[in-house]
């Protein structure tokens, strides 16, 4: 229209500015029309009201024959207790059955689970794979429908949860609600006057096998540190619903551990070709550990054994055949596996390899490394149990992982998409640009062998309870593997360490959402819950990623180093917390405290807010009697006088079990792992 009464103008007609006038009244008209159907369009997107003004607007229907009961109340609950906790309602809920005699007929309502109202709208949940969802919105109408199963609660992984997934996308899109860490206090529900249901027509499908964070391995310790069985109990309670509320599923089971744990029980003796020809000419465990023996994989009898076992074990929950090897590096030096191997000088590397393993410590680890890469070895080796397995079932399925010296992608192995690999890559401490470049480049590397794959990193195992911040880093890493084709993730594991590297753990479950939304803008969610100290707190956890920016690997393999020649026990990611003080100096620490400070002035106004600056308080304390107590044990270690580490060793657990409640550690990850330096037991 601008450009019309710009053309009119332009006329020397004396009509000129009555047809300006005339264009004038058609825009404003236009205009009219454009904010009506705007707003129009409005109306539609805000839906109907769920909540205003403290008052209840709709009502929840529950089926009155779910597949899993327990999913369909505890989906209830959760929706519930978000919208009273945001608006102070609580919204009824009651079978579909007695919709006829209900009393409030002028409540929309809120339909949860396939039942006779999902029915008659065609909102079809069947269909769907397991913990798949619809979100259907009508006149009044809003329907959260997913595919459930099972007979447990939600807290375990192998239920299906789809209606309970469905209120979770519905509560964050709606609500704004966003789940920082476990517990009352690690969840964000802004407060407000109104909700509304918004207009949905919404299928989601699972675009992953399995959503997966180990857990309990960290607290397989038992009572170690905590006061009592109740205290683990809920400890671990609350991190189950931190886990569902960021969709961590398992809708195939991938439970499929190390394939040769119990070989050398069983065929050390009788069959000793299956093992590795170490250096020394021997086929035995390296070091006399038989979780450190590694397998001859060119040895076809190993493959008909791989296969043997696969038929005997397998059902239809773990179809797949096994081919995992041990937590160990490749270390066969057998003719044949050398054979396998691409490299340009294997007398070279066999030499080497030899050298390092009479010189070595034998903890198994170092010395295979001069052997090169291994991987076209091992892709070989999958292809043979393949071919094997396949004279059985020619459709067969062959998982493994790419770890150790054979986590670099093969170089002239062609694998297929009916080869799982879980890529237990470098992503590690120090986590650095080396770090996230090696990690792409391996993941465009095996996915261009055919292969499909399994994110398998063990980012969260290092660094103990410090403060680290790499939620840029691993975020973009995993938005990257994503992009290029993810079957499941399998993370190892979730230490727990919710006060010092909270923005970091929260960013890992958020990326593997399907949330349109970049690293920052995540981080963004988690800052904006510390309300006025949203930016003291970016600038405190920013700190942290600035202090562990200059450790490098070679700084830190230096490190390593000499707490090898230094320490019989030497620094692994299990003991961190002995070299921490070269990187958490007293200036350091202080710098923390001082810009948590900073956080706390400016949360001083507001409850919530300032109880979790607190929360952080709490962890970076935790970090900081931590590196106290290693100190005194140091010095004990020096003069033989315990005294001191004794009462150190004291304040910091009498610390721990006052956040018992709390959620700033798990306090079984760290003492146990401490326990392993300094001994004894809570």
């Amino acid at each position: 229209m601008r450009t019309a009464a710009r053309v009119v103008a332009q006329q020397a007609d004396p009509e000129s500015w009555k047809t300006m006038f005339h264009l004038k009244v058609v825009a404003a008209v236009c205009s009219c029309l454009t904010m009506c159907s705007a707003a129009d369009h409005e109306t539609s997107r805000r839906g109907f009201t769920v909540a205003t003004a403290g008052k209840p607007m709709a009502l929840l229907v529950l089926a009155d024959k779910p597949e899993n009961p327990q999913v369909i109340k505890y989906a209830a609950d959760e929706f519930q207790r978000v919208i009273q906790k945001a608006t102070g309602v609580k919204i009824a809920a009651i079978p579909e059955r007695q919709l006829n005699r209900q009393l409030h007929p002028d409540l929309a309502r809120i339909f949860l689970g396939p039942c006779e109202a999902t029915r008659q709208a065609g909102v079809d949940a069947r269909r769907l794979p397991a913990n798949g969802y619809l979100i259907r919105s009508g006149t009044r109408r809003l329907f959260l429908c997913g595919k459930d199963g099972g007979t447990d609660h939600p807290r375990n992984y192998h239920v299906d949860m789809g209606t309970l997934f469905a209120v979770y996308e519905f509560l964050e899109r709606q609500v704004g609600v966003r789940w920082l860490w476990p517990g009352d206090l690690g969840e964000f529900v802004p407060r407000q006057q109104h909700v509304v249901s918004g207009v949905w027509k919404t299928r989601s499908l699972p675009r992953l096998m399995q959503r997966y964070w180990r857990f309990e391995a960290s607290l397989h310790h038992g009572r170690q540190a905590w006061s009592s069985e109740a205290s683990v109990y809920n400890y671990k309670l609350g991190v189950y619903k931190w886990l569902r509320r960021h969709r961590f599923m398992r809708r195939h089971n991938l439970d499929y551990a190390e394939a040769f744990r119990d070989y050398w029980k069983r065929f050390g003796e009788t069959r000793p070709e299956l093992f590795n020809l170490l250096p020394n000419g021997k086929r035995q465990p390296d070091g006399g550990r038989s979780q450190h023996v590694s397998m001859c994989v060119s040895e076809p009898e190993l493959w008909k054994q791989v296969v043997v076992d696969w038929r005997a074990n397998r059902t239809a929950k773990l179809p797949w055949v096994n081919c995992k090897p041990n937590d160990t590096p490749g270390k066969c030096v057998c003719r044949r596996c050398l054979d396998w191997d691409v490299r340009t000088d294997t007398a070279a590397a066999t030499a080497a390899a030899r050298k390092a393993f009479v010189a070595e410590n034998r903890d198994g680890w170092s010395w295979p490394g001069h052997l090169g890469s291994l991987s076209d070895r091992y892709a070989k080796y999958l292809l043979a149990v393949q071919r094997e397995a396949g004279q059985f079932d020619k459709n067969a399925t062959v998982i493994s992982y790419a770890y150790a010296n054979y986590s670099r992608p093969p170089t002239a192995t062609v694998l297929n998409n009916r080869v799982v690999i879980a890529l237990a890559s470098s992503l590690f401490f120090p986590y650095t640009d080396e770090t996230s470049r090696e990690f792409r480049s391996d993941w465009k590397g095996w996915s261009a062998t055919g292969a499909r794959l399994v994110f398998r990193p063990n980012i969260t195992l290092g660094s103990h309870n410090m403060p680290v911040h790499y939620a840029r880093r691993v975020g973009a890493d995993i938005q990257h593997a994503f992009r290029h084709g993810v079957l499941a993730t399998d993370l190892d594991s979730l230490t727990g360490m919710w006060a010092t590297q909270g923005p970091s753990l929260y960013v890992v479950a958020r990326t593997q959402l399907p949330v349109d939304k970049t690293v920052d803008e995540i981080l963004d969610e988690y800052y904006g819950a510390f309300g006025p100290a949203k930016a003291a707190v970016k600038q405190y956890f920013d700190f942290w990623e600035r202090v562990t920016e200059p450790v490098t690997r070679k700084r830190w393999q230096t490190i390593v180093n000499r707490y090898q020649r230094q320490d019989p026990d030497g620094l692994n990611f299990r003991t961190f917390y002995k070299a921490a003080h070269e990187i958490y100096t007293p200036e350091v620490m202080n710098q923390g405290r001082r810009l948590l400070q900073v956080a706390a002035e400016r949360a001083s106004g507001e409850e919530t807010a300032s109880r979790r600056v607190g929360f952080l308080a709490k962890g970076l304390r935790d970090a900081q009697l931590t590196l106290e107590t290693q100190e005194a044990f140091r010095g004990y270690r020096k003069t033989g006088k315990r005294s001191g580490f004794d009462a150190a060793a004291r304040r910091l657990r009498a610390f721990r079990h006052s956040l018992e409640k709390d959620y700033v550690v798990n306090l079984s990850y760290v003492s146990f792992q401490e326990n392993m330096t300094w001994g004894g037991r809570d």
